[in-house]
């Protein structure tokens, strides 16, 4: 006997009730009979990789579009993308959205009892049993899945499919459920078995769907080798997840993404009456230190590869999931700064990353009118020395740092990088980036120049060092830190105080040898400054440094300061003076090229230097000063 999960009452009496559940449930149902009626997958279909679907003018992500296959429109600028590599690209987001709307169509089933939805799943499964040897797919090599293009993606697609047919189980005949697996569930655990061979996010999705194959199918084989085996879920976890309970990868998108297939994994356990405390302990941990660490306003600092502007909202669905397993605070508190007025839409694809307003199906099964939040006051200032993260916080200023690499996939070579908020409004942030295919972030949103640090002789970060902390207090907003050899010969040391509306900041480069160091930071807001700087030639014509628009320059030795100001506050930056400074300003693109933002540049030259700067954070306006 399979537990159910649901109490599908009180889901009909969230629907009676409230405006928020009654909106989801019609979204669904609207979305779902559209694609029950355009449904007609092809077995010529390519899929292809979902990083080429983003506009080759703007770079912004490309709306998909379900019944254009051949027109990529882009909204934002109004370009018409056109190849092989976005149709492929549409083919795979087709299936992507064909597989979760088989478990919206179970939700539905199960509110209702239409057999119009039991058909229709039967018919999308159908279609990948017949065809699953004669599907194609084109994406990029060490990749290769079958039916959605990468075996990342088919991972995803997999449990979308049974948690679907989870919801229908008992309409399935024993004879339909033999053929599904024979023909393609057992066909795809061996291929993502075979494929999991390293302790990453890929990995997590691909073991969890073949544990989800093994507990649906009752193949226990499967489940154990999904959970026991060397690049199985238990040491996906025991090796990939820090002490502080951060996934290795070192990104917000990349912690819950990797996350995400676990709550998977730990409903169907617990619908199946399996045991798996070690991964629902560690699990749990994942959903608890993002409260901890996150900005106040519902946002994440975003290093390394992570989609923009990263929010509770775009994993309120997890969070959901997450709060129907376990009782605990910390989910509920994430999920009160997830909906309405914390609403961040979202960027990311992969995974259930479909967000509104109101929530989404998650909501709709497991949420609530009222959420609890903690009485956290403000958090305290924390230094987290394994995956080389510090957040400096008051009443009104919250400072991230980044001051070294836990590993170098998905990094940003940006060691000592920060990231600021003022009266929880992000006034200086990572851009973190988009689409992997994307032009803008091979040539800038991976570049150290796109990030709060310092570059040497205009070339990326060389290498991605460990950071250490050399001081760290919590009660007076200190912190030092140290990062030797980013640069052959070059060492980095940061060290900030955080004093109620005022930073200092001081960035210190050790080098025996002489070289041009440039002090970068970027800010919202407009740039204003009491000096002249004049029109300049650019300063190189690669690793970002093309890239710097609308260039001026200004010499000096004596001390300086610009403003940018915003609509209800001013960032004042000071900065001591030194012989031979060059002050350049700038404007630079964020996560998309219809974005830019205005940056400082300080440039030196020598056998190292002293960068002494102060920020000032003037609340209400310069204008009132």
């Amino acid at each position: 006997m399979i537990k159910p999960f649901v109490d599908w009452k009180q889901v009909q009496d969230n629907i009676d009730r409230y405006d928020w559940a009654r909106h989801i449930h019609s979204q669904l149902a609207d979305y779902t009979h559209g694609w029950m009626e355009r449904y007609a997958d092809s077995a010529d279909n390519i899929a292809g990789w979902g990083h080429y679907y983003f506009c080759s003018e703007c770079y912004n992500k490309l709306p998909f579009e379900p019944d254009a296959p051949c027109v990529h429109y882009c909204v934002s600028c109004g370009h018409y993308n056109a190849g092989t590599d976005y149709d492929e690209a549409w083919n795979y987001l087709y299936r992507d959205e064909v597989a979760k709307t088989v478990f919206y169509a179970g939700v539905l089933y199960s509110l209702n009892k239409n057999n119009a939805y039991v058909d229709w799943i039967r018919k999308v499964l159908q279609f990948y049993s017949s065809h699953y040897e004669s599907l194609q797919v084109r994406v990029p090599k060490g990749f290769i899945g079958k039916i959605a293009g990468t075996d990342l993606c088919d991972a995803v697609n997999i449990i979308w499919l049974l948690q679907g047919m989870q919801l229908i189980r008992e309409e399935l005949t024993e004879e339909e459920l033999q053929e599904y697996k024979e023909k393609l569930f057992i066909p795809e655990a061996e291929l993502l078995y075979s494929h999991s061979r390293s302790i990453n996010n890929i990995p997590c999705w691909m073991m969890c769907a073949v544990a989800m194959i093994g507990m649906y199918f009752k193949e226990e084989d499967w489940v154990d080798k999904a959970v026991l085996s060397d690049y199985g879920l238990i040491n996906q976890l025991s090796k990939g997840v820090t002490r502080e309970g951060f996934w290795l990868e070192g990104s917000f998108h990349y912690h819950f993404y990797c996350a995400e297939p676990f709550v998977y994994v730990l409903q169907f356990a617990e619908q199946y009456g399996i045991k798996l405390p070690s991964i629902s302990e560690t699990v749990l941990r994942m959903y608890q230190y993002p409260v901890e660490i996150a900005f106040r306003n519902g946002r994440f600092p975003n290093p390394n590869d992570s989609w923009p502007l990263a929010a509770f909202s775009a994993y309120a669905g997890q969070y959901e999931w997450m709060n129907a397993l376990y009782d605990d605070s910390c989910l509920e508190h994430a999920l009160s700064i997830s909906y309405n007025g914390y609403y961040v839409p979202s960027f990311a694809f992969g995974g259930m990353c479909d967000t509104h307003p109101d929530g989404w199906v998650q909501r709709l099964l497991f949420g609530k009118d009222q959420y609890s939040r903690l009485e956290m006051g403000m958090l305290p200032p924390r230094c987290d020395d394994h995956i080389e993260f510090c957040m400096l916080r008051n009443k009104q200023v919250e400072l991230f740092v980044k001051y070294g690499f836990h590993q170098r996939n998905h990094s940003h070579p940006d060691a000592m990088n920060i990231e600021i908020c003022v009266d929880e409004d992000p006034v200086s942030y990572d851009i973190a980036n988009a689409g992997y295919g994307s032009q803008l972030f091979r040539e800038w949103q991976r570049k150290s120049v796109a990030h709060n640090t310092v570059v040497i002789d205009g070339r990326d970060q060389e290498e991605r060092v460990r950071g250490t902390v050399e001081f760290f207090d919590a009660a007076s907003n200190e912190a030092r830190f140290r990062a030797d050899g980013v640069y052959a010969g070059v060492n980095f040391i940061r060290s900030l105080e955080l004093n109620g509306l005022q930073l200092k900041d001081t960035f210190t480069v050790e080098s025996k040898e002489a070289r041009t160091m440039d002090w970068v930071f970027h800010c919202e807001g407009e740039l204003k400054t009491d000096f002249t700087a004049v029109p300049c030639p650019p300063l190189g014509t690669e690793d970002g440094y093309q890239h710097l628009l609308e260039l001026r320059c200004y010499e000096t030795s004596a001390a300086w300061e610009v403003r940018f100001e915003l609509e209800d506050k001013t960032v004042v930056l000071a900065m001591e003076g030194e012989p031979g400074t060059e002050i350049y300003l700038f404007k630079g693109y964020e996560y998309t090229a219809e974005k830019i933002r205005p940056g400082v540049l300080v440039r030196r030259k020598g056998a190292g230097t002293v960068f002494r700067s102060a920020f000032t954070f003037v609340t209400g306006g310069w204008q009132q000063q």
